[in-house]
């Protein structure tokens, strides 16, 4: 299984990749902004996006500088998950936040779940259908 994490707090994406490998996943992509997270789309397949509801669509360490150019440099997420079905549309998008409000709004626009980050670990392996958690 192919998965992205999507996020740009390096703690989070560590603290993600070590849940994800101690149950055997690893085929892991990691992406700091929209950009990169598309990029990851268009390279190859993927089966599931872990995705920060709050990701920047600039590089957090460019000083403000965009990624890209053109529209993607001011995406916000919603417009991001219509993109990621673009390129990628058998995969499962689960985003990830702290506000639980997020919830609402992000299955909305066509993530597949969300998860808060207050939420324990075997919450999220139940919900990517790893290893046997049991929330």
């Amino acid at each position: 299984m192919r998965i992205l994490l999507a996020d740009d707090k390096n703690e989070i994406r560590a603290a993600l990749r070590l849940l994800l490998e101690e149950f055997g996943q690893d085929d892991i992509l990691e992406a700091t902004d929209q950009a990169q997270a598309l990029a990851a789309a268009e390279r190859g397949l993927l089966d599931i996006v872990l995705l920060d509801w709050e990701l920047p669509s600039r590089d957090p360490g460019g000083y403000g500088a965009p990624t890209c150019n053109g529209p993607l440099a001011t995406r916000d997420t919603a417009s991001l998950v219509r993109e990621l079905r673009l390129r990628a549309a058998d995969c499962s998008i689960i985003a990830m936040s702290g506000r639980p409000e997020a919830r609402e709004a992000s299955l909305r626009v066509g993530c597949d779940g969300f998860i808060s980050r207050n939420e324990p670990p075997d919450r999220l392996l139940t919900l990517l259908h790893i290893g046997g958690g049991t929330s």
